[in-house]
């Protein structure tokens, strides 16, 4: 039986388009890691499954998909999951949170009680119907939003050596972007990639 190395947390309400393509972002990091995840998804996705789930000290990392403020990430019922409360529940591991604004608050707070706590200080702009984006994008936007989550994984920890990967992968997009698209299309995918690099947050 393979033990899960790390945890994916998965928020979703069927009515929420960002959360429908931040599912499809946690299904693509599952897709591309090298190493299987301990997975909490749709209903299991709250605060109290979370905190269990933390209990099993195998786990060394967290990658969280869903909703965020600057000072929390929201579970699938709407409530916070992970905040400053229940941030030393994380300990020593790793924290990539693909949410908007948690590294206004939640980063900064997380320095002393986490391994290392990722994130961004803007809201990230999700707005695509990933069924009308070319097969060729589809893929690069894959690596794009499991850059920093598997980069992690494979042991990076310096904020420049994360941004070094995520960058590498956002260029291909934007060249791709650049090189097949006309000019102004799909500004939120330009926009993604430039968050994902130059907006990113670590707590240390």
């Amino acid at each position: 039986m393979t033990v899960a190395s790390w945890l994916i947390f998965d928020a979703w309400r069927q009515e929420d388009p960002a959360l429908r393509n931040s599912h499809w972002m946690a299904q693509q990091t599952v897709r591309l890691a090298p190493e299987p995840a301990l997975r909490l998804e749709r209903e299991a996705a709250i605060r109290e499954s979370l905190e269990s789930a933390l209990a099993d000290r195998a786990l060394r990392g967290v990658a969280l998909f869903g909703h965020g403020r600057a000072h929390a990430v929201f579970g699938s019922d709407g409530r916070e999951a992970l905040d400053a409360e229940n941030l030393r529940l994380v300990g020593a591991r790793w924290v990539h949170a693909l949410a908007c604004l948690c590294g206004l608050e939640l980063a900064p707070a997380s320095a002393a009680q986490v391994d290392l706590f990722v994130g961004y200080r803007i809201a990230l702009v999700v707005e695509w119907e990933i069924e009308a984006l070319p097969i060729e994008l589809q893929e690069r936007l894959a690596r794009l939003v499991t850059a920093t989550t598997l980069a992690l994984l494979s042991g990076l920890r310096a904020k420049a050596d994360l941004q070094r990967r995520a960058s590498a992968v956002a260029d291909e997009i934007v060249e791709w972007l650049l090189q097949n698209t006309e000019e102004g299309a799909y500004l939120g995918l330009h926009v993604l990639a430039e968050t994902l690099v130059d907006r990113m947050v670590t707590s240390r």
